[in-house]
């Protein structure tokens, strides 16, 4: 028996009403005059034939090529690097903490401690984070609060509150210039403690700053432009956790002696060291730094600024 040549002409309409016009099976049955089960059959045969063929795209897609060259180039154990948003910083930055949401939610266990830096794009981690129960977990603040802002502090209460974790505050000026006030909070009891579990954090979450006056440390008035001028002249490139570093990654002890917060020199130490950062004004130069630094051993990124740091660090 001769078998029943597919009706391709009726296979396009019906895929046609199905995947682009968005009706339903029992919608296309009545306004076709068929069977539910006769159209679920026919939307099938349309994918066998090839009349209809599926493509997934994440948004959030690895770009494997861009990610294996940070890998191999400066030594990092992982480089996730996403799609940006053509002429959208913002959803740039938002798609770069969603990935990194998404690798940290895998990474945590809920037994950990970890430490918090301050940072929109390591914001963007927090409101992109699935809420957990993660009730032995302790979330602890890197860096003190800069003036009046309280961005520090509520940037990581906001990750503790979506994991369910406890939350340790650095209840601490970020920055202190005089000596003998900086001494006196550094001997507090409290702040030495909360020290002592920082250096023994498993998984530090940061951002990498750039010295620019688009940084958003001069943007939330925490300091002047002219005080980021002063510190590129002095061979500043960027910063992590509030701490300066130059274009080869090393500490600028002058500005940083007056930071309260983790040091730089502590990062190594830690096992897990998660960079997320978006493109912007001297990113690049900053996010090379760091990486020169040895800073960090997992770094979420966005493909555009991935392949600056690429093109800056061959052009070095």
């Amino acid at each position: 028996m001769r078998r029943k040549a597919p009706d391709i002409p009726g296979l396009v309409e019906v895929a046609r009403l199905y995947f682009e016009s968005g009706l339903t099976q029992d919608q296309i049955a009545r306004s076709l005059r068929r069977s539910r089960p006769g159209v679920q059959r026919m939307i099938q045969a349309a994918r066998d034939l090839g009349i209809v063929t599926i493509t997934i795209t994440d948004p959030l897609g690895v770009t494997e090529a861009t990610g294996r060259r940070l890998r191999e180039v400066f030594g990092l154990e992982r480089a996730i690097v996403v799609p940006g948003v053509r002429g959208d910083p913002e959803a740039t930055k938002a798609r770069v903490g969603e990935a990194g949401a998404r690798y940290l939610n895998q990474v945590l266990k809920g037994t950990e401690t970890l430490g918090v830096a301050w940072g929109t794009t390591v914001r963007a981690v927090a409101r992109a984070l699935p809420p957990r129960r993660l009730e032995r977990l302790r979330v602890v603040q890197m860096v003190g609060e800069l003036g009046l802002s309280t961005e520090a502090s509520e940037t990581f209460r906001a990750i503790a509150d979506r994991l369910g974790g406890r939350a340790i505050a650095l209840p601490a000026p970020a920055m202190e210039k005089s000596r003998a006030i900086r001494r006196t909070i550094l001997q507090s009891a409290h702040i030495q403690e909360v020290f002592r579990i920082l250096r023994e954090a498993d998984i530090v979450l940061t951002g990498i700053g750039p010295v620019s006056s688009e940084a958003t440390i001069v943007k939330r008035g925490h300091v002047t432009a002219a005080v980021m001028r002063s510190l590129a002249k002095h061979g500043a490139a960027g910063e992590m956790n509030t701490k300066f570093f130059d274009g080869r990654g090393r500490a600028l002890a002058a500005i940083n002696s007056q930071i309260i917060g983790l040091e730089l020199e502590d990062l190594p130490r830690i096992p897990h060291v998660i960079a997320v950062v978006s493109d912007g004004p001297g990113k690049d130069t900053a996010v090379l730094g760091a990486l020169r630094g040895k800073y960090v051993d997992t770094l979420v990124i966005d493909e555009v600024l991935a392949n600056r740091v690429i093109a800056r660090n061959t052009g070095a």
